[in-house]
């Protein structure tokens, strides 16, 4: 006898987690008895999103863990509810070609960062002003999208609605002119892995100490994920950094990123009329891209430094970053740095512009931690003295200035014993790249110049920037010359490397 057909019972779809362990779940709200009383954390019944953490479940960084929390919770409970704006209107936009971005997505972004997360109401708001910069909204306030034969009831009521929402967002975002049209949309798992890269291999080589004042990571990162312009430099940076210890995907393409960059810096070439935030968003992005010269060693070095110095002549020079803002003073400690150790790279006329003008303003970087962390004053005062004694040594080249105990040999058994002196891994060794490679350049004994290679290479191994090794080639043909009895004169030589030394 045949077996009786079992009657079918439909299936109703359970949480994540019991569906993973094959067995029926009882659906109990808000988290099943059957994940609770074995101990597991239930997802719930709402949409579960995909590749939401991307890389960072792997060891998430903690620069972006704030972000993604922000982002994946506005995300989590705009897919359990409906914004009043949409049950005005009773449809949702079906497809991802009618949603373009408003002018209020930044403001949304730096408003929501000042939100507290366990206020609903203030998750609210922001959740409806994010979904009301998506649709395209005609002036009498109904959406282009919506066929005009479309009848809706309560026509008064809904124009009440939209009112009160309308009011509801003017609370979140304060209407200014942006500086990009951005989204607040999740970032692909590779683009998180470059940003991850960037805070921990890159940030850390461009500053004296790296600690939680870290502009390169706290400041630059999280601007990354609202403006594309500095985004795509960051990735630029980290996909020619990977690239040159590995082969690497196709999606990593470095320089496209980087090509990429420099369109988006060239559509904004006329400063004058973009708001002040998008100007010292320029200026950002191309000191990223200095970063990146450095990284891959490329000859792109003078082209990029005149951008950023067109940049700041543009905008009215550097009296407009003074305005003790924290973006400010970080951009001009970064451009004072860069601009003293790229001129003698330039041309020596630069070079000695810089070194006797600007010098002193190169040194702001160190002094700035002197108030952080007095117990290292005496580690950054070495630092400094090393860095003026490769400025005199540099002087003493181009001028030929005869003053007693400036003679090159004296001066490089100076800078080798200060360097001597300060121990291997110690603060801020890694900042004397730039001091040890015009050392090394003047340098005629033997002794002296494998000391200076050794200490070169310890950097690049450290590191890993091609820029180190482009200085390394130039020492080794230079050492070439000076034993075959031909003297150079190698502050006329440097330029034609075109690479950022720093």
């Amino acid at each position: 006898m045949a077996r009786r057909k079992r009657k079918y019972v439909p299936k109703v779809k359970g949480c994540h987690e019991c569906s993973q362990r094959r067995i029926n779940c009882d659906r109990t709200k808000p988290s099943c008895v059957k994940c609770t009383t074995r101990g597991i954390q239930c997802s719930g019944f709402g949409l579960q999103y995909k590749f939401l953490d991307g890389f960072s479940r792997r060891g998430k960084s903690q620069s972006l863990g704030n972000r993604c929390a922000v982002l994946k919770d506005a995300l989590a409970q705009s897919s359990t509810r409906i914004s009043p704006r949409f049950r005005y209107h009773g449809y949702q936009v079906a497809t991802s070609e009618q949603q373009k971005p408003h002018d209020s997505w930044e403001g949304i972004y730096w408003e929501s960062s000042t939100l507290d997360l366990h206020d609903t109401a203030q998750q609210d708001a922001l959740i409806d002003a994010c979904l009301q910069t998506s649709p395209r909204i005609d002036e009498d306030g109904s959406d282009c999208d919506v066929s005009n034969n479309e009848t809706i009831g309560g026509k008064d009521s809904a124009e009440n609605t939209s009112s009160s929402t309308m009011m509801e967002v003017e609370l979140v975002v304060r209407p200014r002119t942006p500086a990009m049209l951005v989204g607040l949309g999740i970032l692909e798992p590779w683009k998180e892995f470059l940003i991850a890269h960037f805070s921990e291999s890159i940030a850390p080589e461009m500053v004296v100490i790296d600690d939680c004042f870290n502009g390169w990571r706290h400041m630059v990162l999280p601007l990354a994920w609202t403006n594309e312009m500095i985004m795509d430099s960051v990735l630029a940076v980290s996909a020619f950094h990977i690239a040159g210890k590995a082969a690497i995907q196709s999606e990593f393409d470095p320089y496209r990123l980087y090509t990429r960059a420099i369109n988006q810096l060239l559509n904004r070439r006329d400063l004058v009329d973009w708001d002040k935030e998008t100007r010292q968003f320029v200026i950002l992005a191309i000191m990223v891209l200095l970063v990146s010269v450095m990284v891959n060693g490329l000859s792109d070095f003078p082209i990029v430094f005149q951008m950023l110095e067109s940049a700041i002549h543009v905008v009215g020079g550097e009296d407009v970053l003074k305005d003790g803002s924290e973006m400010g003073g970080f951009l001009l400690r970064q451009i004072h740095k860069m601009r003293v150790y790229a001129a003698p790279l330039l041309s020596q006329e630069a070079g000695v512009d810089a070194i006797i003008y600007h010098g002193k303003e190169s040194f702001d970087c160190l002094y700035y931690y002197h108030s952080l962390y007095p117990d290292y004053c005496s580690a950054f005062d070495h630092l400094a003295d090393l860095r003026q004694q490769a400025f005199n040594i540099y002087l003493n080249r181009v001028l030929g200035l005869s003053t007693p105990g400036s003679s090159s040999s004296e001066l490089i058994n100076v800078y080798q014993k200060s360097l001597e002196s300060l121990p291997e891994g110690s603060v801020g060794e890694h900042c004397l790249v730039w001091p040890t490679f015009i050392a090394a350049l003047e340098c005629r004994d033997r002794e002296q110049q494998s000391f200076f290679e050794r200490f070169l290479l310890r950097q690049y191994h450290r590191n890993q920037f091609l820029n180190i090794l482009k200085a390394l080639e130039l020492l080794g043909t230079l050492w070439d010359q000076t034993e075959s009895g031909s003297e150079t004169n190698w502050p006329a030589l440097i330029p034609s490397m075109r690479v950022f030394i720093m």
